[in-house]
């Protein structure tokens, strides 16, 4: 009995080990300090099922929220002229743990608003992500180059500044 006890704890003990060295994923926005995403932020009331069939037919169930959200959450602004003005050229990069990175326009990530097709997930209906996978990952409904996994950081990049017409 005790030896099994000292061995659930030392599984325990190296399980939270792995936890520790896996990097928060981050959030980036102009203008405000960097926000870790923790990936618990990302299930609950808010979360959608995220279905995922691979080539054999075989399907996975995620837990995540559309991408969207989470920038909105993060401090985007699309509910105001002013912020549609100033989003209207900006882009999003995801950026995984190794080095892939891939991008979305506001605008693609706004004209899907009704029926999301980009979601950050952090489970599958089986439990947490796999290593390799977390703490989060991407998924691109019809776009699996940039369905990207191991993500470190979610960063808003503006491309130019929309500026007010002057009146004559």
């Amino acid at each position: 009995m005790r030896r099994r006890l000292a061995t659930n704890l030392v599984l325990f003990a190296w399980a939270l080990a792995l936890a520790a060295e896996q990097p928060a994923l981050v959030l980036r926005m102009p203008g405000a300090p960097d926000r870790p995403i923790a990936p618990a932020s990302l299930l609950g009331k808010a979360s959608r099922d995220v279905r995922l069939e691979d080539t054999a037919g075989n399907v996975t169930v995620y837990h995540g929220v559309p991408l969207l959200e989470v920038l909105e959450q993060g401090g985007l602004d699309l509910k105001t002229m002013a912020g549609e003005r100033k989003t209207a050229a900006s882009v999003v990069l995801a950026s995984a743990r190794d080095g892939y990175t891939v991008v979305f326009s506001v605008g693609e990530l706004r004209a899907n608003r009704a029926n999301p097709r980009v979601f950050l997930v952090a489970e599958t209906a089986a439990g947490p992500l796999p290593d390799n996978e977390g703490p989060a990952r991407l998924i691109v409904y019809g776009d699996v180059i940039r369905s990207a996994y191991g993500l470190a950081r979610i960063e808003l990049k503006t491309l130019a500044e929309n500026s007010r017409a002057e009146k004559k």
